[in-house]
Order: C-alpha cells, then structure tokens, then sequence
C-alpha cells in the first residue's frame, strides 16, 4: 500500500466493516512504517488489504479487509499468508482481535495456525451497542 491508495482502501473499508477506519488512520500507519499490504486483481482492481505493526517483537493485525464480491476466493489467506513469512524471518509472533460473531474470520485464523488467548469483554464498540473480540496469537516454529 502507497499513500496514493488510501482513498480507495478506506472506501473499501467503509463498505465492509461496521466500524471503519478513516484515511487518516491508514496514513498514520503509512507514516509510522507498519506494513499496510494491497491485494489488486490483474486489471488493478482493489480486492483487499491488510495493515500490521511491529510493536518491538510482536507484530499486530490492526486490520485486514476483502471486497465482499472477493470473498471465500483466497484473498485473505493470501495476506495472512504474506504477514506470516514476515513474522517467521524474525520469529515474531502475531497478535490480532477477531470480532466474536465473524466465524468465517475466527475459522481461516484457526486453519492458518492462530490459537485462542482470551475474549475481551465489548471491544468492539457501535452505535448499536458492543462486541466481544477474540484475542488469537499466531506464534512461527
């Protein structure tokens, strides 16, 4: 991801999750050099992205998105499957939150080696009330 993609990964974004991010956050994280990803199909088309940060030896999901006409093709797994390889150079674990009610999310994250820490109680903040989130740590033999 570049800077001259965050308009279209923030519209994304807003499409598919209830509590989106704001171009600006996806900015800050350009700036602070975490390691945003873009998932484009061959004509350039915008299908995912993904945003990770390093906080000194354990990198953070703070984010992955799939377009919803995308979805269940392998999009995902593939940048999953990206920030995986870049944890195991290092032996990095990856830590994420999982909203309690995205089973789908819960079961690739299960299928790729992420185990269950700890729920925390309403995370996850609407205006229509809150959420649990699942705690999953990734750890790389």
């Amino acid at each position: 991801m570049i800077q001259a993609d965050v308009s279209q990964v923030a519209q994304l974004e807003a499409e598919i999750t209830p509590s989106p991010w704001t171009p600006g956050m996806f900015y800050e994280e350009l700036s602070l050099g975490s390691y945003c990803r873009t998932l484009e199909d061959a004509f350039g088309t915008l299908l995912g992205y993904s945003v990770a940060r390093l906080l000194v030896d354990e990198w953070h999901l703070l984010t992955l998105g799939i377009s919803l006409a995308y979805r269940r093709q392998g999009g995902a797994k593939l940048l999953l499957a990206d920030l995986i390889q870049r944890a195991k150079e290092k032996g990095h674990p990856i830590l994420l939150e999982v909203r309690a009610s995205n089973l789908p999310a819960r079961t690739l994250y299960q299928d790729m080696g992420f185990h269950f820490l700890y729920t925390r109680q309403g995370y996850y903040r609407f205006e229509s009330g809150t959420e649990d989130a699942i705690l999953l740590r990734y750890a790389p033999a």
